[in-house]
């Protein structure tokens, strides 16, 4: 008896090679938004951008995405520019409901990338009851940690 092989193999999921995004022509927050957008459509999240209005909570990051019962909330940010104390107090409530809450700039969007890529492979794994690989476990906790950092400032 042949062992049948699945389509997309564990193999393939670690051992892809992420690809460095282009952030050279991003020249504000709006172009900050884009990527975050694009790399959250790549990896199959379904994510909305909550209304910015005056009706709304206030401090509402961005970006919010789930998928698999796994909840991302993201602040973008373009420059020097920092979280307001609205922002950190939202983005405190999300992480004490044990999801995850994300500053993302120019600066560190590639882990982002790094963060939802190795998610996949940490996901597919445990659908499979393979065990996580040490390097993408390790790339996500510090992607988490830099990416939650100006939280915490």
């Amino acid at each position: 008896m042949t062992p049948t092989t699945p389509t997309t193999a564990l193999s393939d999921l670690v051992t892809t090679p992420f690809k460095a995004i282009d952030v050279s022509r991003v020249k504000d927050e709006k172009g900050v938004k884009k990527l975050i957008k694009a790399i959250l459509d790549h990896f199959g999240w379904f994510h909305w951008m909550p209304a910015a209005n005056g009706f709304g909570q206030q401090g509402v990051s961005d970006h919010l995405a789930l998928k698999t019962g796994v909840f991302i909330a993201i602040e973008a940010k373009f420059g020097t520019n920092k979280p307001r104390p609205t922002q950190k107090a939202f983005a405190a409530q999300v992480l004490a409901n044990d999801a995850y809450a994300f500053c993302v700039s120019e600066r560190n969007i590639e882990h982002l990338a790094l963060f939802l890529e190795s998610f996949e492979v940490a996901r597919e794994c445990q659908m499979r009851g393979k065990p996580i690989p040490d390097d993408h476990g390790s790339r996500m906790v510090n992607a988490i940690m830099v990416l939650t950092d100006a939280f915490k400032e």
